[in-house]
């Protein structure tokens, strides 16, 4: 992963996750995330009544995107496009949980709800941007 990426994922805290209804409808919502660099996953600790996971509760995954940056001063922004699933392997919940409580320590008093999960987001496209230098830096990268 180039460095650039891994410390702006390292500064940041909230994203952007964009999951689809079943109606086929987009359905975005402002959330923490935590993330693995290799293989680079995304974690989100949710709670499985909300809207972006009723679609996600019928089948194995679902499309995705996660928009990272938010910043008119920095002018960075980090957007992908992937699968998203709910992890159900108790070997996996209990890695997210090490990761995600580990970046968001405050989300640790849900982890005893009945109703909090975890999403896993596998990104397939990647496009981080700079656009605070002349020429802008843009990297993009399929399966990263």
């Amino acid at each position: 992963m180039k460095k650039e990426i891994s410390d702006f994922l390292q500064k940041n805290r909230v994203g952007v996750l964009t999951t689809l209804l079943s109606d086929g409808s987009p359905h975005s919502s402002a959330l923490h995330y935590s993330y693995r660099i290799d293989p680079l996953e995304f974690y989100f600790s949710v709670d499985k009544t909300s809207r972006k996971c009723q679609e996600l509760l019928n089948k194995k995954e679902g499309k995705a995107a996660v928009v990272i940056g938010f910043s008119e001063v920095d002018w960075l922004t980090l957007q992908m496009e992937g699968l998203i699933q709910i992890l159900t392997n108790r070997d996996e919940i209990s890695g997210a949980k090490g990761i995600h409580y580990t970046k968001h320590p405050n989300s640790k008093k849900f982890e005893n709800d009945p109703n909090t999960i975890f999403l896993r987001f596998k990104p397939t496209w990647l496009r981080y941007s700079n656009l605070f230098v002349v020429p802008p830096e843009i990297i993009l990268l399929e399966n990263p």
